[in-house]
């Protein structure tokens, strides 16, 4: 499930829908996804253990977040974000250029800055003073030139104050809301309150103890989210599978329940073997009495710890801190001197332990946004859907009669095989302006988180199975305060989207009429690309064996390789695993030698497989 904010409303219904015919053995998302792939697991968490109505709660969600918040102005979906404190204004600020009335929206602008306004302001009152008592042409001027004064003193003094502003962002972790905040008497729940509550009452957990990765694989339900670590600057899937991070509990407080945090300081990652282990070259123990724990291994992490570190949209929310140690840093002689001025990254004396330094965790779309190529495999058992949020087209046919447009007009899914294979356009007005700019700004950032996810969903076995809803500019996205109708709209477009991916690969017809693309059709282009890539793989595998480059050794000499034998030394083979690489490689070589095909030609089975093709590649896990 893709991210969007808000846009993922979509997703509950959705979800829902597809519950009445099926059964969700892996479910995968980012950001907004996250919460809604969290959700869905707790709940078939509950079905397999067999719980009636399983996912009855899940279909409440659309209808609580859509209503009016007990606590105050606005929707509770809208009361689930809650700046801190000390980044109210700038959440104020942001917030404003959501608000469709011009005239709320100007006032929302300068509300958070009235003191620096007014201190702007007072040069030109005194000016415009001045003249007050006097007439004539010049006294007008002077009133003029106040008035301009006053114009841009605000400005200026409006503007330093929002750099001011933002000076103290890196001091309340770079953003404006953790998402969490104990619950208190007459205030709203806020993000992650309610979906740490919602997590674990769908899936029915006691009290005091929070829905894990461990508890979802014993009922065989497998979740997984991205997220992006902007220290070492790439993408995770969580749960993790390293013991590399650490976490500081009071830190975390400020994120996460405290029974969240209690389970983790209880369960940490230990040595396999060895639950009393601890790394002797790390010093666990900060400055100010802080000490630090790894964090649990993925059966022991809880859910709603992974939802957080995915959905952590950039400035709006916090981005959430956790500690690695620098195994980069460089050991001094035991004679070298001491550097005048230590730097954070220099080098540690001969015996010191190494300290662990923060590492920021940000929002999985910043590097995968659609990751539906989590639970690949090359022939699947079972469908997995990809649900894809896209701009409502300017170029769609009109609704005839007007204003009778249905749920599924905006929902659409490939009809054919040759559906979905071209790519989406993002235009940018060459008319001067800042409207374009910033268009060609934006571009640049989706090209370069989305590349991937693009290039993917046109892959043949791909684009086929993912339904697109088109959503509005006032539809989702950072659109926080969406009246009860659009929340309810947006829900529809979900109950749709599910429909069509049922009616394809299950009833296999598309609005009523006979349709190609179904399950069979899915499992037969997957199987057709996969064999032409194999074929193509182990003719070169084939060929890089039986034809090595003048002076290098040759691979079976390579295989053969004892424990005194000269270099390369690393990743020999053990003894007993000699004869099954040498009898496999074999094989593997006889097999790729039949299929290699005249020079110039074709593989056999390369002409009329899907296309674009895609490749067989080796790539690091995530």
């Amino acid at each position: 499930m893709q991210g969007g904010i808000t846009s993922g409303v979509v997703y509950p219904a959705l979800v829902c829908k597809l519950a009445e015919e099926y059964d969700f053995q892996s479910i995968g998302g980012t950001s907004a996804g996250a919460i809604a792939a969290a959700i869905t697991a707790a709940a078939q968490y509950a079905r397999n253990r067999q719980k009636p109505d399983a996912f009855a709660p899940v279909a409440k969600v659309p209808a609580w977040l859509g209503a009016a918040s007990e606590h105050g102005s606005g929707s509770n979906l809208f009361s689930l974000f809650q700046p801190q404190p000390a980044t109210a204004g700038l959440y104020k600020f942001a917030t404003a250029f959501l608000l469709q009335d011009k005239l709320r929206r100007a006032v929302a602008l300068v509300a958070p800055f009235w003191l620096e306004i007014l201190l702007g302001c007072v040069p030109g009152i005194l000016l415009c003073s001045l003249a007050r008592a006097g007439s004539g042409w010049h006294h007008l001027g002077i009133i003029l030139l106040g008035l301009w004064v006053c114009f841009d003193g605000a400005l200026v003094c409006a503007a330093c104050g929002l750099l001011l502003r933002l000076r103290i962002l890196p001091s309340y972790h770079f953003g404006f809301c953790t998402g969490y905040a104990a619950p208190a008497k007459n205030k709203p729940p806020t993000l992650i309150a309610w979906l740490d509550d919602q997590i674990d009452s769908t899936a029915g957990m006691p009290a005091d103890k929070p829905l894990t990765f461990g508890d979802l694989e014993d009922a065989h339900v497998t979740l997984r989210m991205m997220t992006t670590c902007l220290t070492w600057g790439r993408p995770f899937t969580m749960p993790f599978t390293t013991g590399a991070f650490y976490f500081d509990p009071e830190e975390l407080k400020a994120f996460f329940p405290r029974h969240v945090v209690k389970w983790m300081v209880d369960h940490p990652w230990t040595k396999p073997g060895d639950p009393e282990w601890v790394n002797p070259n790390v010093d666990t123990h900060l400055a100010h009495g802080k000490k630090l724990y790894l964090l649990p291994a993925a059966k022991d992490l809880p859910v709603i710890f992974a939802a957080r570190l995915s959905l952590s949209f950039p400035f709006l929310f916090c981005a959430v801190p956790l500690y690695a140690v620098d195994y980069t840093r460089r050991v001094r002689k035991p004679n070298e001197p001491v550097p005048p001025k230590p730097v954070p990254g220099g080098s540690i004396g001969p015996g010191e332990k190494r300290v662990p330094e923060r590492v920021w965790f940000s929002d999985g779309g910043l590097c995968n946004n659609f990751p539906i190529n989590l639970f690949d495999s090359p022939l699947p058992l079972w469908p997995t859907f990809g649900v894809e949020l896209t701009e409502l087209r300017p170029d769609r046919p009109p609704i005839v009669p007007p204003n009778t447009e249905t749920p599924s007009d905006r929902v659409w899914i490939p009809n054919s095989n040759g559906g979905g294979i071209n790519p989406g356009w993002t235009r940018v007005s060459p008319v001067a302006g800042l409207g374009s700019t910033g268009a060609l700004a934006g571009s640049m950032i989706d090209s370069a988180r989305n590349w991937v996810n693009s290039l993917q969903a046109e892959v043949p076995g791909y684009r086929d199975r993912i339904v697109h809803i088109a959503l509005d500019k006032e539809e989702g996205g950072l659109n926080l305060n969406m009246p009860q109708a659009r929340v309810a709209a947006l829900s529809s477009y979900g109950t749709a989207a599910a429909q069509a991916l049922i009616d394809h690969f299950i009833h296999g017809t598309d609005h009523g009429q006979p349709t190609p693309m179904t399950w069979n059709n899915q499992r037969f282009i997957r199987y057709r690309s996969t064999m032409t890539l194999l074929q193509k793989f182990l003719v070169r595998f084939a060929f890089a064996i039986k034809n090595p480059e003048k002076g290098d050794t040759p691979y079976d000499d390579l295989i053969q390789r004892g424990p005194h034998d000269p270099p390369p030394t690393g990743y020999r083979l053990d003894p007993s695993q000699v004869p099954d690489a040498t009898a496999q490689t074999a094989a593997l070589v006889a097999l790729g030698s039949d299929m290699t095909p005249p020079k110039g030609m074709p593989t056999s089975l390369e002409p009329g497989s899907p296309h674009p093709e895609p490749i067989l590649v080796i790539r690091p896990d995530f």
